[in-house]
């Protein structure tokens, strides 16, 4: 990629992951997003259709991976701990979207997680609880999984990846 292309979107990442920290992202204008990044109104067209696809755009990368490069790991452990080891790195991007509560990232979040997380989770933890139902303990697994991952991104004193990792799968065990 051109480095004018990667700097200009770099600016608007930063600017928009900046007001989201700021505002809600429904109350968060295009406009907002150029003034902060300093770029022009044709820069963020040229990149973005709308600010919904710059989401869009950053949950995938974001994800990609997280979640996609990882697919065929079928260890429980090694992907959780993975997935908590690339929310650590990507941190900024991570805890804003966590902690805004935006609709569209944690959908998007529960979808991934239910697609490549659940499955070893069900698969290896829980057939003593296979008298729930499916989609409840669907549910549970990766609503807890995001709520852990908020609660531990907030901590002062930081817990390793692998630590956390231990908590959350105690808890689904």
């Amino acid at each position: 990629m051109d480095r004018r292309i990667q700097k200009s979107k770099t600016a608007i990442y930063q600017a928009f992951i900046s007001l989201l920290n700021q505002k809600a992202y429904d109350k968060m204008t295009v406009q907002e997003i150029i003034d902060l990044a300093n770029v022009g109104r044709s820069t963020f067209y040229a990149h973005f259709d709308t600010k919904e696809a710059l989401l869009e755009e950053l949950c995938q990368e974001l994800f990609q991976h997280t979640f996609i490069e990882r697919q065929e790991d079928k260890d429980l452990f090694g992907l959780t701990a993975h997935i908590f080891s690339h929310f650590r790195k990507n941190q900024d991007r991570i805890a804003t979207l966590l902690l805004s509560k935006n609709s569209y990232f944690l959908s998007r979040l529960k979808e991934q997680l239910s697609y490549y997380l659940f499955p070893l989770v069900r698969e290896q933890l829980s057939p003593k609880k296979a008298d729930l139902p499916l989609p409840f303990l669907e549910h549970y697994v990766t609503s807890t999984f995001i709520e852990t991952a908020s609660w531990w991104l907030l901590q002062r004193q930081p817990i390793d990846e692998k630590e956390i990792t231990r908590y959350y799968l105690t808890l689904m065990a």
